[in-house]
């Protein structure tokens, strides 16, 4: 939890710092985050396949296997960071000309995301290393880690974006530059946590080889439906950032702002969820059933209290938040408040649907997941156009679409865990 709040904390800093260059550079940055988000996801497809395969290894005790899908989770890492790159480096311009209103937004958001993409395989070693970490039982290291990379990200983003004159591109700069260190930092501890890594290296040819293949399958069959479903939530968004957009750049910006303060509940789940997984995994890999049941329902009893505290507090206090730390913007304060104020009653069905998505991912029963969320959060975007365009509810009814749909979403993994399938699955 604490590694997922320096996050938080991040995108707070990182969104500071931005909503200085003005409103059009917030849409920008709340566009293309959407895509950057969809772009890291893809990444979590080699990063949750590899926590559940490392998390059931350590748990059975298996020190060869565990060292080979260690090294199989790097290889399908980098090939998966190769292939992302190959496949948006040159559409991204278009593709957010077609989303973003006016040229300058567009234009702002795609060289933040080609930049984001040129470094892309710094980011998905990261994720990986901190996951593969993480399934050995050891949260403790990603953390100090993670806590450092973003720290140097904060103290970076003032010196690209303003120092060095680069605008809103200076702060993906910023990022990757963090990325980068933290990945090779996430490696050197892989490396002395699991000795055999030393001996291993990595060639062109090893990608063909049968047995790599053979683990690339079996992570790709975990970790696809975390990682597309993920990706699939930031591409919906995009799309959902063209409609919010008919209502002029201000509710863009309003909801790129909000996303910032939503991430503190969504990552506190997140925090909760990363710890259950390997818990999940481990306690099914040494055969007790029963307590990676009790894991779940204590974390989901713990954070689901704190989700309640931190929904009353943003209740009040979303006005003070918008003018005090992002902008005097009267327009963007008031989308953002009515944004704040309804969603933050169904936030409590935020932690059905994440920390359940850990302990589906924990046990590599990871479809139900992707069968119950994706298809929900498509259904925002015909509804946000239904409700707020047909109907003329306005950006309105775009939020309580996004709020019903939350609910929805969480009350269907909860009933989907309460079966008890993802206790018995074998991988």
């Amino acid at each position: 939890m604490t590694s997922t709040l320096f996050t938080f904390i991040f995108e707070i800093i990182d969104m500071f710092w931005v909503a200085k260059l003005g409103a059009v550079d917030i849409a920008a940055l709340s566009g293309a985050s959407f895509f950057v988000w969809m772009v890291r996801a893809l990444g979590l497809i080699a990063a949750t396949g590899a926590i559940a395969l490392v998390a059931r290894r350590t748990g059975e005790k298996d020190e060869k296997r565990l060292l080979e899908t260690i090294y199989n989770s790097i290889a399908s890492s980098f090939l998966f960071a190769l292939l992302t790159m190959a496949l948006f480096l040159v559409p991204v311009s278009v593709v957010f000309r077609w989303f973003l209103p006016g040229v300058t937004a567009a234009g702002l958001a795609a060289e933040y995301s080609i930049v984001f993409l040129s470094g892309l395989i710094f980011v998905y070693m990261m994720m990986t290393g901190e996951f593969i970490i993480r399934g050995i039982g050891d949260t403790k290291t990603p953390m100090v880690i993670t806590g450092f990379a973003l720290l140097l990200n904060v103290l970076l983003d003032p010196v690209f974006i303003f120092w060095f004159g680069m605008g809103l591109k200076g702060a993906a700069y910023a990022t990757i530059v963090a990325q980068c260190i933290g990945a090779v930092l996430m490696l050197a501890v892989m490396m002395k946590k699991v000795p055999g890594l030393q001996r291993l290296r990595f060639s062109v040819g090893s990608f063909f080889s049968r047995a790599f293949l053979k683990q690339f399958y079996v992570i790709v069959k975990i970790g696809g439906p975390i990682g597309l479903s993920d990706a699939g939530f930031s591409l919906i968004y995009l799309v959902l950032s063209g409609i919010i957009s008919v209502f002029g750049k201000e509710p863009l910006a309003a909801l790129g702002i909000a996303h910032r303060l939503e991430a503190l509940p969504f990552f506190i789940c997140l925090g909760v969820s990363m710890a259950v997984e390997p818990m999940v995994g481990q306690f099914l890999g040494a055969g007790k059933v029963e307590k990676a049941w009790k894991s779940v329902y204590l974390a989901l009893k713990v954070t689901a209290v704190i989700m309640i505290v931190i929904s009353l507090l943003y209740f009040f206090l979303a006005p003070v938040l918008y003018r005090g730390l992002f902008t005097d913007d009267p327009a963007i304060i008031a989308h953002g408040v009515e944004y704040v104020r309804i969603v933050v009653f169904f936030d409590v069905f935020l932690v059905f649907e994440v920390v359940l998505a850990g302990a589906f991912t924990g046990a590599g029963d990871t479809k139900p997941p992707f069968l119950i969320v994706f298809p929900i959060t498509f259904a925002r975007i015909p509804l946000a156009y239904v409700f707020g365009v047909t109907f003329g509810w306005g950006v309105t009814g775009i939020w309580v679409v996004i709020a019903f749909t939350t609910a929805l979403k969480g009350l269907l993994l909860l009933y989907q865990f309460r079966k008890g399938h993802w206790a018995k699955k074998k991988i």
